[in-house]
């Protein structure tokens, strides 16, 4: 329950920081989230205008192409919802704007955002809504509304807010080329060089590229176009270091006192963004300070950072206070005319921190000076990422991943996430800090977002791939943008498009977890061969139990999971053919794969002794290592592919599985899982329409059937495999993943047996296998 409220509250969190971004896919997000929470089919925002049209404004990713953002449609009844309907789930509506192809019911809510703007949520349903989802339903609506009210106030006036400050902008950069132009002249016809002439044109100079940056820099928030490129910050030094240029420019006799409240590791955010929007406010709390101090406090806050800036100077009028970050409103006090500050600065703040997901007011102090007070979101680092960041570290732990990725909100969900599944992320935005870890670590994946703004994305999934400490390691690509196929041709094992489906993202992690804790026994009595064929499995990525006495294999083995054996013939007694007898002989070794590595001569004959016990044979005189790593790699995959239906069909007095599962890492770990224990025949299919007509040709011994598949899902398959005679007993086994609430119960009274949560818990599933198969 705990798991289930804490995934919720994440990815509503998400969605909260889309809005407060103004993130122009917000709409989508909203539509993305409701459809993955709600297993919905479709959900669509669409904007009621008053002539009775809707105007596409958001859309999941899953919906048909011929909705495009702002296309009109026609609805008759949407007119007559009233406001006492708002976040209602309506279904009796006769609807023009179908969002699907009428095969699935659907519904209409009604949000009003303002008297100007309101809003229809289509959703489209697999399943009648039962009272208590509709219900949650709408009271997610309810507080979702209230981002999406956020967002919209946050959207400017684009009529007229942006360009008449160019105007403004554009008559003030004409001033200031008009001074240099009438200064060089002067200065030109002057035999004598004139100190006051050659300073006023440095200081219009400066001004004209002051106020292009911020004009720059406005543009991009106006447009969406900013982007965050978090680091990590010591607070303590970062702060120091800004209060020591004032205390070295600024010739007022005053005391700059830092309070850093509880804050004791670094912090990850925009290091230029904090440092012009602190930079700005404390010199404009220096300029209107008369003496005293200017004393800067910051604090923790459940969700980030909150900063106080005060000054012991006069009291501003209502009106200045007001309109303090307004464009053009510095003009207004006289201390600021002589200023390096433009009259955008304060507004450029002002956004600046907006777009940080935070907020900033201004006010009198009780008795002199004023104080500026802003948050700013992204809480500290812990203990455990601030131990992450600083490299190199052991390279013991096995669950490293690597995320390259510049986008804030991503990047926080994405630790979040691999945090919570166990899994230790390094997040990184610059090709730099990704080889300053490939360089000192051992990692188990690399998710890469290919839309990095510091580098080209494809360009450096390929230095990834070449790089020899990652070359075996698989890299997971995600992009807004479909740039699948050039993805995987320079070697990406997935392809995410945002934003990313993290049930798939956990089973691709889980996958490769699996896959790299795989252990290979290697045995071989001359030790420089051994060191080599041990550098060679652990260059691959898996642990290598390495043993140069082959009497001592059977003792060292006895109480562990071998996945592989590299076993040389030619050793004192066991020799190599003995000894893959006596591993053999174990039960639960029955199916090990072994590679012979040998370089004994005249062996040939002496193969009759062990045929069918091994399943690779290389002479080490025409098999380098690196062909070695090479096998390795194949054998330890042949643990992920079931074996051919028709084979398993076939077979007489075996136990049977039918694994029902559309996602093909999860396909993956749930063979591999199964082939480790001995559960060699397998048959997959990928929906439950398949599932279903499999078990009427098959009597499997145990069904393990994923519960979201298309064409028909889980639920329904289960429903109807249980209404055939021969399967009344025979257990099912759920799969589910991020269950929600409830979904336990909806899966037992389907007619499943038991029931199992993904991510996969490898001891808890094979414990159940066991236990269901009476094996």
């Amino acid at each position: 329950m705990y798991n289930e409220l804490n995934e919720i509250v994440l990815r509503l969190f998400e969605l909260a920081e889309f809005a407060k971004r103004r993130d122009k896919f917000f709409l989508d997000e909203v539509c993305n989230f409701l459809v993955k929470e709600f297993n919905l089919e479709a959900a669509v925002i669409f904007r009621l205008n008053d002539n009775k049209t809707l105007k596409l404004l958001g859309k999941p990713n899953n919906i048909s192409k011929e909705f495009l953002k702002n296309n009109n449609f026609y609805c008759n009844d949407c007119n007559n919802i009233t406001e006492d309907n708002q976040y209602t789930i309506n279904t009796k509506l006769e609807c023009n704007a179908k969002i699907t192809n009428n095969k699935f019911p659907e519904s209409c809510i009604y949000v009003k955002i303002s008297d100007t703007i309101k809003l229809i949520i289509k959703i489209a349903y697999k399943t009648e809504l039962e009272k208590q989802k509709k219900n949650i339903i709408e009271n997610t609506l309810r507080l979702i509304g209230l981002f999406i009210q956020y967002w919209f106030n946050r959207q400017p006036d684009s009529i007229n807010y942006f360009p008449n400050i160019v105007t403004r902008i554009t008559q003030e950069l004409k001033l200031n080329a008009n001074t240099i132009i009438n200064s060089y002249t002067a200065l030109s016809s002057s035999k004598e060089i004139n100190q006051e002439l050659l300073t006023s044109i440095k200081k219009n100079v400066q001004s004209i590229l002051l106020n292009i940056n911020d004009l720059n820099e406005l543009s991009k928030y106006e447009s969406n176009n900013l982007q965050i490129n978090a680091q990590e910050i010591n607070l303590y030094n970062f702060l120091n270091d800004i209060i020591n240029l004032f205390k070295s420019k600024v010739n007022k006799n005053l005391n700059y006192e830092l309070e850093i409240v509880d804050i004791k590791q670094p912090v990850k955010k925009d290091e230029q963004k904090l440092k012009y929007i602190l930079s700005t406010l404390i010199y404009v709390a220096t300029i209107l300070a008369e003496e005293g101090k200017i004393h800067i406090k910051v604090l923790p806050r459940t969700y980030g950072l909150e900063f106080y800036i005060s000054n012991e100077g006069k009291n501003l009028s209502e009106d200045i206070l007001n309109n303090f970050f307004e464009p053009y409103k510095l003009q207004h006090i006289d201390e600021f005319k002589n200023s390096n500050l433009t009259n955008l600065s304060l507004t450029l703040v002002q956004k600046y921190i907006n777009f940080l997901g935070g907020n900033i007011t201004v006010k009198n102090n009780k008795q002199k000076g004023i104080t500026f007070n802003f948050t700013i979101n992204g809480a500290k680092m812990s203990e455990l990422e601030s131990t992450i960041s600083k490299l190199p570290q052991s390279s013991t732990n096995k669950n490293k991943v690597l995320v390259i990725e510049d986008d804030y909100a991503t990047s926080k969900l994405l630790s979040n996430y691999l945090n919570k599944w166990g899994y230790v992320p390094s997040i990184v935005s610059t090709e730099e800090q990704v080889f300053d870890i490939i360089n000192n670590e051992h990692l188990l994946a690399i998710i890469l977002d290919i839309e990095i703004t510091s580098t080209n994305g494809l360009e450096l999934l390929k230095k990834i791939h070449e790089h020899p400490n990652t070359k075996n390691v698989p890299v997971i690509v995600c992009s807004i943008e479909p740039e699948q196929q050039k993805a995987f041709l320079m070697g990406a094992v997935e392809y995410f498009v945002k934003p990313i489906n993290y049930n798939y993202l956990v089973e691709v992690l889980t996958n490769y977890k699996l896959r790299k804790n795989s252990t290979i026994l290697c045995v071989d009595d001359d030790v420089p061969t051994l060191n080599l064929i041990k550098q060679a499995i652990e260059s691959a990525g898996f642990n290598a139990l390495a043993e140069n006495v082959s009497a001592n294999v059977m003792d060292l083995i006895k109480d562990k999971d071998i996945d592989l054996a590299i076993i040389d013939l030619d050793m004192p007694y066991p020799n190599g053919f003995e000894l893959i007898k006596m591993i053999k002989s174990e039960k639960r070794f029955t199916h090990l794969p072994i590679i012979i590595y040998t370089g004994k001569e005249n062996y040939k004959e002496d193969l009759s002794k062990i045929e069918g016990l091994f399943d690779e044979l290389l002479e080490k005189r025409s098999t380098n290592i690196e062909d070695l790593a090479d096998v390795i790699n194949v054998m330890i995959n042949r643990y992920e592919v079931p074996p051919p239906a028709q084979e398993v069909l076939s077979k007489k007095g075996v136990k049977k599985i039918l694994l029902a599962e559309d996602y093909k890492h999860s396909q993956i770990i749930v063979t591999r899982l199964l082939k480790k224990n001995n559960f060699e025949d397998i048959v997959v299919v990928e929906n439950g329409e398949d599932a279903v007509r499999m078990a009427k040709q098959e009597k499997f011994d145990l069904i393990l059937m994923d519960m979201q598949m298309p064409i028909m899902n889980g639920f329904e398959a289960t429903e109807k495999i249980r209404q055939l005679p021969e399967y009344k007993d025979v257990p099912i086994i759920a799969l589910t993943a991020f269950a929600m609430k409830g979904d336990k119960e909806k899966c037992l009274e389907v007619g499943a047996t038991d029931y199992i949560p993904k991510p996969i818990d490898s001891k808890e599933f094979i414990e159940k296998i066991k236990y269901y198969t009476n094996t």
